[in-house]
């Protein structure tokens, strides 16, 4: 009998471990977005369908590749130790890519920074100084550690963008378990690979490939064409002038 108790109490803890495992698994599906279809033309419909982003959570959509902004001379409110607040002029925004600058120089201040953590929210570059960022609007807000009333203050911020912000015009929830399903028309693009980003407020982000095809966008020249073309520009305008000086010499 003993044996036959430790044998199914070996069973059942199996069981309960078992099943303890299927709930985490359950509980942490991969993020993901999918496309519908993959490839079109602009001004084309796409569908656009997300999975395990943060519930009940606005949601940006971007297409197109990375880009490097600057935003200089930010228009900005708030008085005395903040919060501050101010909107950059592209959106969505890569979680972990913003950096906020404030001047105070001209007035006798310093430079202050606030680092993106990925998540929302922004570190200052002095104790107790915080802020946040909204990567789905761009909106961002900082506290300060002194009361900046009297000083002259310029904001600056970098961040990563995409090449279109896509997101409908009535803006994108997502439903309480995180998924969202919506429709986006692709925007004016050049032919080829084009992936579609979305980003949600907490900082969870996801890609899938897209292909533009059919686009009357001219084709950025690569910087070694560029560079080639205006190689054999320069050379044809120095066989030219050569010629014209042989010319006139006769």
């Amino acid at each position: 009998m003993g044996k036959k108790r430790v044998y199914i109490a070996t069973i059942m803890a199996f069981l309960m471990i078992a099943m303890l495992l299927a709930t985490v698994l359950l509980g942490s599906a991969a993020l993901e977005l999918t496309v519908n279809p993959t490839s079109g033309m602009p001004g084309d419909s796409v569908a656009v369908s997300g999975t395990d982003f943060a519930a009940s959570t606005p949601v940006g959509i971007g297409i197109g590749v990375e880009v490097e902004n600057t935003d200089y001379n930010m228009t900005y409110a708030g008085t005395g130790v903040g919060p501050y607040y101010g909107k950059v002029s592209w959106y969505p925004i890569k979680p972990g890519s913003f950096v906020l600058s404030i001047d105070t120089t001209m007035s006798g201040g310093i430079v202050s920074t606030y680092t993106d953590n990925g998540n929302g929210t922004l570190s200052g570059s002095f104790e107790g100084a915080y802020g946040d960022i909204n990567y789905t609007t761009g909106e961002w807000s900082r506290t300060s550690t002194a009361d900046l009333t009297d000083l002259e203050q310029l904001y600056s911020a970098t961040y990563i963008r995409y090449e279109w912000n896509v997101t409908p015009a009535g803006g994108l929830i997502t439903a309480p378990d995180g998924s969202f399903t919506t429709n986006i028309t692709v925007a004016q693009l050049g032919n080829g690979s084009c992936p579609i980003t979305a980003i949600d407020e907490d900082g969870n982000f996801a890609s899938a490939d897209f292909t533009v095809y059919g686009s009357t966008v001219p084709e950025i020249l690569s910087f070694g064409a560029v560079m080639l073309l205006s190689s054999v520009a320069v050379i044809i305008a120095t066989f030219g002038f050569r010629k014209r000086m042989k010319i006139r010499q006769k």
